[in-house]
């Protein structure tokens, strides 16, 4: 029996152990580990990975990113890298993280903190792609946000990818506050022209710092987050982040009390208090209770010597951290002048590097008080708002990731430019299109012919299009959607799969009779089968364009590809003895489309119903609010299968929103070639 027993034991060991992407979610919502896992895994199939993470990089049921990866056989974690405070988040600010062979991993722990803060190219020499899993706390002198910037900048120069799992931003993204960083006080606790409350997540950050990097960057975005969303109000458990923010309260108190380096003015407990040697304890409460500093009352206590006070947040989402530092020093210095340290042209001091500046200094020796000094920083401030706009992807609705964010762009300047007034708008490049239904059968190939010469559409430039696509039909959904477009007078485009068309011969004849497009969706739509090989492709292709055409008379001239002209699907079904990662089915596919003349027509809009066919009409018109902003034109994906009634139900709120943005609707024709550029 006894040497069955490890046996037992493994067996037992791995019942409990959930399979990757699996747990149940209990939380409000999901993280960019979560949604990599769940939705985004072919992204590092079979790559090398190298984890830049901590104790806080744990998903939304507490799994560590290092143990999702280990369990993963299809990647293989080659290195870890750890910043200040270390992988275990216990090491003590100032204290160098060394580099190690992890003792049970066997693989290099190298060290982000002290003499090495930037990886060398040595340390990335064995991975394929950087991830980065860290919880960040809000502020700009949080150096977990310092390391994402110097990884990113390595990574460019050795040619890596970059991918950042989002996480939120505990103080929230609407309270931006503070002296905005400039140039000449970069530091580790300071990388970049930010404010010291940025009111963005990690994933917004790695965007905005990649302005002026230009690495081949990935963002994982989370899942039901809001812009107002707080921590306490995402249902996940606060793992301390350092030794000295072992709780959320510490989180919120952090920039409000903590902003004295330097000076006599310092934190106590945790950043639950703030005060200095000799000072009057009840003076300073009245001062800053006099104030009416939103969401905080201040209780007068004093620690031995010192005096000072207690932060007592009642409003979360009113306080402001930074405003309430500003405030703290000022009056402190009104109650107990004290000489202000000084920055030179050969050391900037330690207040300065966590102001971004040596303004704030010089106003607080002139005695100015605190509602001058938030004053004179607010014209950079509101330039910093404006400027981070089109970085941000989280908005008022619940955000639903439908792809990744992907970023690449050319380097600029080493030196980040200064904000400047910027028009908002939102580049977010997606690389991973949504999945459909599988099955199918192929037959020949042959060039299309168009029944009708498209109408010329040539939209005047301050005019907005929007196309309304519904993929997969037809359907017992489509007459919905249909009387839907008929009542709204809106014309809209439908991509058919071939193998839908019997029995709904009726159906199709409607579409055509009322004005709609009609394009083609293979005939299958059977992944295994259209992507084994490009003959499979077209015979697939065309097999379904003979039936739409046997039914309406009409032969299609727009298609859309089964999944999306970029998706990655293809590469697990296409045939490995004619196929490869560099010589891939869909490119020899897109290069054959070009000949026969194909128009494709791919999406930059969609209601995310190809996600699950377990969804609300809420939850639809809500993904298309959070993705529709000032584009010239939109394509927008839709599916009017069997499955898909929610869509029909959510149609008419679309159109009038879209309508409401200004878009008029249009159905797509071959002569339109930005169209099939959009996604």
């Amino acid at each position: 029996m006894n040497k069955f027993l490890p046996f037992l034991i493994l067996a037992l060991i791995l019942t409990l152990i959930p399979p990757v992407g699996s747990s149940a979610n209990t939380t409000a919502i999901q993280l960019g580990s979560d949604a990599l896992f769940n939705q985004f895994h072919h992204l590092i199939e079979g790559k090398k990975v190298g984890l830049i993470t901590n104790q806080t990089g744990l998903n939304s049921q507490m799994v560590s990113t290092i143990d999702m990866i280990r369990r993963d056989r299809s990647v293989h974690l080659t290195a870890l890298y750890a910043p200040e405070h270390g992988l275990d988040g216990k090491t003590v600010a100032g204290n160098q993280v060394t580099s190690f062979v992890h003792p049970v991993y066997a693989i290099p722990v190298y060290g982000l903190s002290g003499s090495t803060r930037k990886p060398t190219p040595e340390m990335l020499k064995d991975i394929d792609i950087l991830l980065v899993d860290l919880q960040d706390t809000g502020s700009r002198t949080y150096t977990y946000i310092s390391t994402l910037q110097y990884a990113m900048t390595a990574a460019k120069e050795q040619g890596k990818e970059v991918m950042v799992l989002d996480r939120p931003n505990p103080l929230g993204g609407t309270i931006v506050e503070g002296p905005v960083l400039e140039l000449p006080y970069r530091s580790f606790i300071g990388v970049d022209t930010l404010p010291l409350a940025h009111g963005m997540t990690i994933g917004e950050l790695a965007l905005f710092f990649n302005r002026t990097i230009g690495v081949d960057l990935t963002v994982i975005p989370m899942q039901g987050y809001t812009r107002n969303m707080i921590y306490q109000q995402t249902g996940l458990a606060w793992i301390p982040s350092s030794p000295h923010i072992p709780n959320l309260t510490s989180v919120f108190g952090y920039m409000a009390t903590g902003l004295g380096e330097g000076t006599p003015i310092r934190q106590g407990d945790h950043f639950t208090w703030v005060g200095a040697e000799g000072l009057d304890s009840h003076k300073y409460a009245d001062l800053l209770n006099g104030s009416l500093l939103p969401g905080v009352i201040f209780i007068p206590q004093d620690k031995g010597t010192a005096g000072g006070v207690r932060l007592q947040i009642n409003d979360l989402h009113q306080f402001n951290p930074v405003k309430t530092g500003i405030y703290a020093l000022a009056y402190a210095k009104q109650l107990q002048p004290f000489p202000m340290p000084k920055s030179t042209s050969m050391q900037i001091s330690m207040f300065d590097k966590v102001m971004g500046t040596n303004k704030i200094g010089l106003l607080l020796e002139q005695g100015k008080s605190p509602q001058e000094i938030v004053s004179s920083y607010e014209a950079d401030l509101k330039k910093f708002v404006e400027l981070r706009q089109k970085y941000l992807i989280y908005g008022d609705e619940p955000f639903i990731p439908m792809q990744p964010i992907h970023q690449k762009q050319p380097k600029q300047p080493k030196k980040p430019e200064q904000p400047k007034p910027t028009k908002p708008e939102k580049p977010v490049t997606p690389t991973t299109p949504q999945p459909g239904n599988n099955n199918g059968t192929t037959n020949q190939t042959k060039k299309p012919e168009p029944a009708t010469k498209p109408i010329p559409q040539t939209p005047k430039s301050s005019e907005k299009i929007a196309y309304l696509t519904f993929d997969d039909g037809p359907s017992p959904v489509t007459p919905r959607v249909l009387d839907t477009l008929k009542t709204h007078q809106v014309k809209a485009t439908f991509f058919i799969v071939g193998r839908e068309v019997a029995g709904h011969e009726a159906i199709l004849k409607r579409i055509v009779a009322e004005g709609h497009g009609v394009g083609g969706h293979s005939y299958s739509h059977n992944y295994q089968l259209v992507y084994k090989n490009m003959e499979s492709f077209f015979a697939d292709v065309e097999k379904g364009s003979q039936m739409i055409e046997k039914a309406t008379g009409v032969k299609p001239t727009v298609f859309r590809y089964p999944g999306g002209s970029t998706n990655t699907v293809s590469l697990k079904y296409q045939d490995p003895k004619l196929y490869n990662k560099q010589h891939t089915v869909m490119h020899a596919i897109k290069e054959e489309a070009k000949q026969r003349g194909y128009s494709f027509i791919d999406w930059n809009v969609t209601n995310g119903d190809a996600r699950s066919n377990k969804y609300t009409a809420a939850q639809t018109l809500a993904n298309i609010k959070q993705q529709v902003k000032s584009q010239k034109e939109i394509v927008v994906l839709m599916h009017d299968s069997s499955t898909k009634s929610p869509t029909a139900e959510a149609l008419p709120e679309i159109i009038s929103y879209l309508k409401e943005k200004g878009y008029r609707f249009e159905v797509i024709q071959a002569d339109r070639p930005t169209v099939s550029n959009v996604k």
